[in-house]
């Protein structure tokens, strides 16, 4: 049996032509319950199990069908019966399914019954090549077919969205006499055409030969039925020598979420005027089109840290719900996820594109932050607990300066730096900020709060000055916050209902998350590609740290994921996500350049998130464009280079050591003594070419004069509103504007998918197992907080950035980002 799609006068002409070659069903023994109108070549649901198990790992989710077939005592089909499927994906591109089924011929000289069980095995390293293999039982009151066990093997490719390929090889263990009884092998090719791209028409022609030389063809075809499903039909032509038959099939599919059911005809040779019949079942974890279903609101619960991954995540979640038309509104709520300005910032602008879609957003918080109430601000309505409130205190940040503690402890920091402004390394050095570094924060706290002040005032229509008084009056205590406006009223988490039909103006059932649709085209569908820079840049490999919290992101695995990205012809453009204070400058080089190669081939373009510092900047400049959030910390383009001296604290240990070597200037770097006089002079001249380096590197990726540059560096970070008055930063927005950014310069559709890399582990079993978390995937907005309180955690960072950065490499870092508390 060789299986596809075809509308039923299609699939009778594709037979009409196809008759002078066909002589024989190549499976008669071993065919399992007819399937009408299933694709050989590309079936996309269990029904794979029987007929192509390689197409088992294309599965968008789980699925379980049921067909049976039935025709009058007085007709002959061999393959009358009930078959039940079951396809389940598995992580790594792997996909297992089973099959039960109870075959009953009918007509004159029928064969005895037989029951069939089937496990198959699927694996998809992509969404263009699989392979499978299926081992298949049989039981029957005929002793020659009793016992039987038998092998299929398959492949599929599929190049382009108009063209799936798939070879079989059937009952292969047949002829080796390891089947049992004298078996012959069957081999077919199917080939799959969708003229439009899409799963609209579907056409499928499929041939085959055995090993005695028989040949056997099958056309099918499936149309697709506006809010109804899709119309289906396949054509078979069986027979010997110069006596062929003719099977056809047609019908009618209905779908409804995740849930099918259809029915139809099955007539042709010697079935006269009393057609057989044929009806069917279909759940899965996916949606189909089909009836319309009814809408839903998305209920989104956001659970302890929000980190770079964690937000990304979230806004992915709320763009799929953005682009699904069953999607009546949002509500979201928020649980102590010490998100930052700028990540509050993103999801406002996530807000207010669900607002003007004509999706309103509802929040609910307990005792939600001042960045999680500013976020929601932008929402049609906000509710507290009534024993909760708004922590709002305005923009803060608290600087900790360990020099006086390090001499004190006998630890001595030696610091070379370019830049008035490149104040990091002052924390292990001075006792309180020099007075460079103190202008910059009050400059760029006075932007933050200036922003904020200004949402503020927009959101609930009032005057600037009202918006201050707002933001200096908190925090405030739900009654507080409920008689000021700050909020629509209080609402318990667990008596909802009454609110939100309220609030959507109607009742609908809510859903944790947008269920997946499923694929609409073969292969790999045109994507956006999403390389994420995050925590702190070190040379090397990602460092992933679950238990505390730490990732680092080490130029030769994101290099390297840019590379593929670009050479990757399913990737139409690129958004290099930055989330980083900096690190280490070669490392940061080394990305800069992957990304330069990659603007050669397609549109790559930068979203900055919380920080896009030093290093974290030097990366982002490279792209066309580059997009920030207000209250990004941005710039710092500047340079340092140095040590911890530990030899004060051994003196005091009673530690004694003594130096050996030759040359001027060996032990530069030992821990154990301070730099002489000469050396830190020659550090100095080194730092400075990096320095130049880093400036023209800014310089040929903005399209800036080098000395255009130097104006705005010197080490200083700007707010992203600022940053997009000197020239640093294009277009302010979050990551959603950057993907749809993407989108547009890519030429892809507004919901076009995206793909984040370089996975992360996410916990502990991930790093052992080597799985990452990608978030474009998952849409996880539950993340296990890092075990470290994130002040800890920064700390822990710092330092072991540090010894990630090879010998003789200067930093490029900076570490502040701006919370709302």
């Amino acid at each position: 049996m060789i299986g596809t799609r075809l509308s039923s006068a299609g699939a009778a002409l594709l037979v009409v032509a196809l008759a002078p070659v066909a002589s024989a069903q190549l499976r008669e023994r071993t065919a399992p319950v007819l399937a009408p109108g299933v694709p050989l070549s590309a079936p996309d649901d269990a029904s794979a199990v029987d007929l192509n198990p390689s197409a088992l790992g294309f599965l968008d989710a789980w699925s379980l069908t049921y067909v049976h077939v039935e025709a009058d005592d007085d007709q002959a089909l061999a393959r009358a019966g009930d078959a039940a499927r079951l396809g389940l994906p598995l992580p790594f591109g792997l996909a297992l399914g089973a099959s039960i089924q109870s075959v009953r011929p009918s007509g004159p000289g029928a064969e005895e019954d037989r029951g069939i069980g089937s496990l198959a095995l699927g694996f998809a390293p992509s969404r263009s090549f699989g392979v499978g293999a299926a081992l298949r039982w049989y039981g029957s009151r005929d002793g020659s077919i009793h016992g039987l066990t038998v092998l299929d093997l398959a492949a599929s490719w599929r190049p382009a969205p108009s063209l799936a390929l798939s070879l079989l090889g059937r009952d292969l263990n047949g002829p080796i006499g390891l089947a049992g009884i004298d078996l012959p092998a069957s081999f077919v090719l199917a080939v799959g055409l969708r003229p439009a791209g899409t799963r609209v028409l579907t056409l499928d022609v499929a041939g085959g030969v055995d090993t005695d030389g028989r040949v056997g063809l099958r056309g099918a075809a499936n149309v697709a039925v506006p809010y109804v499903g899709r119309l289906v039909a396949s054509a078979e032509l069986d027979g010997v020598e110069d006596d062929p038959t003719l099977l056809v099939t047609a019908g009618l599919e209905v779908s409804w979420g995740g849930l099918g059911a259809g029915g139809g005809a099955v007539f042709g040779d010697g079935f006269g005027d009393s057609p057989g019949w044929w009806v069917g079942a279909r759940l899965e974890g996916v949606q189909r089109p089909g009836i319309p279903t009814r809408r839903y609101v998305a209920d989104v619960e956001v659970r302890s840290s929000v980190d770079e991954r964690g937000l990304l995540g979230l806004v992915v979640q709320l763009d799929r719900v953005l682009h699904d038309d069953r999607a009546a509104g949002v509500l979201l709520r928020f649980r102590s996820t010490g998100m930052g300005t700028a990540y509050a910032q993103e999801l406002r602008l996530m807000i207010e594109a669900l607002e003007a879609a004509g999706k309103p957003v509802v929040c609910h918080l307990d005792a939600g932050s001042g960045a999680e109430w500013y976020a929601c601000a932008a929402a049609t309505k906000t509710f507290l607990d009534p024993a909760g409130g708004v922590r709002l205190a305005g923009p803060h940040v608290q600087v900790i300066f360990l020099g006086e503690l390090m001499r004190n402890a006998g630890l001595r920091a030696e610091f070379v730096r370019i830049g008035r402004f490149k104040s990091a390394p002052e924390q292990l050095t001075n006792e309180r900020s020099s007075a460079p570094a103190t202008l910059q924060r009050r400059e760029l706290y006075d932007d933050v709060y200036e922003r904020l002040t200004a949402d503020l005032s927009r959101d609930f229509d009032v005057p600037a000055e009202r918006a201050e008084e707002l933001v200096d009056g908190g925090p405030y205590v739900t009654p507080e916050a409920v008689a000021l406006g700050l909020v629509a009223g209080t609402a318990d988490e667990l008596d909802l209902d009454a609110t939100l039909e309220d609030a959507f103006g109607d009742s609908y059932p809510r859903r944790a998350a947008p269920r997946t649709e499923s694929s609409r085209r073969w292969g790999a569908a045109s994507r956006v590609g999403v390389v994420v820079v995050d925590g702190d840049i070190v040379d090397g490999d990602n460092v992933d740290i679950p238990l505390i919290g730490i990732h680092m992101s080490g130029g030769r695995t994101v290099s390297r994921a840019i590379e593929r990205l670009a050479a990757d012809p399913t990737v139409a453009a690129i958004v290099l996500r930055v989330d980083s204070p900096g690190g280490s400058a070669l490392a940061s080089d080394q990305i800069w350049r992957a990304v330069m190669r990659a603007r050669r081939k397609k549109p790559v373009i930068a979203s900055m998130g919380a920080i896009a510092a030093s290093g974290g900047y030097y990366v982002a400049s490279a792209a066309e464009e580059i997009w920030a959030d207000p209250s990004t910390v941005t710039g710092s383009i500047g340079i340092f280079f140095g040590k911890v001296d530990v030899s004060p604290l051994a003196g005091r240990l009673g530690i004694t050591i003594e130096h050996y070597g030759r040359g001027d200037h060996a032990g530069l770097e030992s821990m154990w003594r301070p730099f002489t006089p000469a050396e830190r002079a020659l550090v100095a001249d080194k730092i400075r070419i990096w320095y130049r380096l880093f400036l023209r590197r800014v310089a040929a990726g903005r399209g800036m004069e080098v000395d255009e540059v130097h104006e705005v560096a010197q080490g200083r970070v700007w707010s992203g509103d600022a940053a997009v008055g000197i020239g640093l930063v294009d277009r302010l927005g979050g990551f959603g504007n950057a993907i749809a950014r993407a989108r547009a310069l890519g030429g892809l559709d507004d919901d076009a998918p995206s793909t984040i890399v370089p996975a992360r582990p996410s916990g502990l079993l991930d790093y052992v197992l080597g799985v990452g978390e990608d978030a474009a995937a998952s849409g996880a907005v539950d993340r296990a907080g890092p075990a470290l309180p994130p002040e800890l955690r920064s700390a822990a960072a710092v330092a072991l950035s540090f010894t990630r950065v090879r010998e003789g490499v200067p930093v490029a870092r900076m570490g502040e980002i701006v919370v709302i508390e």
